[in-house]
């Protein structure tokens, strides 16, 4: 017997042409979207729109329930969720989902660990196992949206859970497309947003493909000096490489681009550090993001003390963009930015 395709790895007009060819009409693929990614059902016998040979027909050819979490985190602290998922070749990777104010965010994964081994991120003690498929990433954010506690709000997906996204664009941009889709999940461009340590092809490539959806740059240094001790990517991609894909990103898509900087106490917090930023930040519409370090026995680094934060965020201030500081949330469970794959790599003992 066939093993099931997956479902979620079909953009629309792909499923719409193995209906036609298997005999049945193209419309039966609008009518299945509409029925997973709207409507939320995981059993075809619920699908009482479509014919009772055809949901048979379906069942043993099409999988639609993706894998299930073998295991959920949730923080006691903020309500964070950490999910983890066990993928049909036994491998992991976790996915996070917060609650805010304004919404739920849902940070998903691309990769099974990732292969660019920031000096501060525990994912990338991993190294690069292998990337996810456009289904798996989907079906990691349409099992999210169905356990989301807010419905009725809005849901923001950001592309910063375990693996380098643009070291697996074109898979993700396929994941996109699908999540995009009016008679899928409809997410508008506006709500997703990709992170990247700074793979300056694959930002122009975003740019091109994807010009709706939102850029995260993982910048953390302003020195290529010091940011090569914590990213070793810098030596293929220096800082100012990385900027003018950034600067042609904001021209092609019309986006504000946001600057992640994870401060670390004593190696890219002083006055000076900040007037770089400063000074990067006025290069493109832009919005940084101050977030303290997250501890972990794994690294030496510290995180700086909040009146420290504080000062190094007020000292953008004079700076033409917008200054958030963001303690991550799931920091108790292991769910914070650096921090997914801890029990992978400590059981794999690379944790040293």
């Amino acid at each position: 017997m066939d093993t099931p395709l997956d479902f979620y790895n079909f953009t629309r007009p792909e499923l719409e042409r193995w209906f036609e060819e298997r005999g049945h009409p193209r419309y039966r693929a609008r009518q299945l979207f509409l029925n997973v990614y709207q409507r939320g059902l995981l059993d075809f016998e619920a699908m009482t729109d479509l014919p009772k040979a055809l949901r048979a027909e379906l069942a043993a050819a099409l999988d639609i329930r993706g894998p299930a979490p073998a295991d959920r985190l949730e923080s006691p602290e903020d309500g964070a969720v950490k999910f983890l998922w066990t993928l049909a070749d036994g491998q992991q990777i976790e996915s996070v989902l917060m609650q805010a104010g304004y919404g739920e965010t849902i940070c998903f994964s691309t990769q099974v660990g990732c292969a660019f081994r920031c000096s501060f991120c525990i994912t990338g003690r991993m190294g690069r196992i292998r990337n996810l498929t456009a289904g798996e990433i989907v079906a990691q954010i349409q099992h999210l949206k169905r356990l989301r506690r807010e419905p009725n709000l809005g849901v923001n997906l950001v592309a910063m859970g375990m693996g380098e996204p643009m070291d697996n664009l074109e898979e993700l941009l396929k994941a996109i497309g699908i999540l995009q889709d009016e008679l899928g999940m409809n997410v508008s461009g506006r709500r997703i947003t990709v992170s990247t340590v700074g793979v300056t092809p694959g930002i122009r490539r975003l740019a091109e493909a994807a010009p709706s959806v939102g850029l995260a740059l993982s910048l953390n240094a302003t020195t290529d000096e010091v940011r090569e001790t914590l990213m070793p990517v810098t030596r293929k991609y220096s800082i100012e490489s990385v900027l003018g894909a950034v600067e042609d990103y904001a021209a092609l898509t019309s986006r504000r681009v946001t600057l992640e900087y994870v401060l670390i106490r004593g190696l890219n917090d002083t006055d000076a550090d900040a007037e770089r930023l400063g000074k990067i930040a006025e290069r493109f519409p832009s919005k940084v993001n101050v977030i303290p370090f997250n501890p972990s026995e794994l690294f030496p680094y510290q995180r700086p003390e909040p009146e420290a934060v504080d000062a190094f965020a007020r000292r953008l201030w004079p700076y033409r963009t917008t200054v958030t500081v963001r303690y991550s949330k799931g920091l108790d469970i292991l769910a914070a930015c650096g921090q997914l794959g801890y029990a992978q790599v400590k059981a794999a003992g690379a944790g040293g």
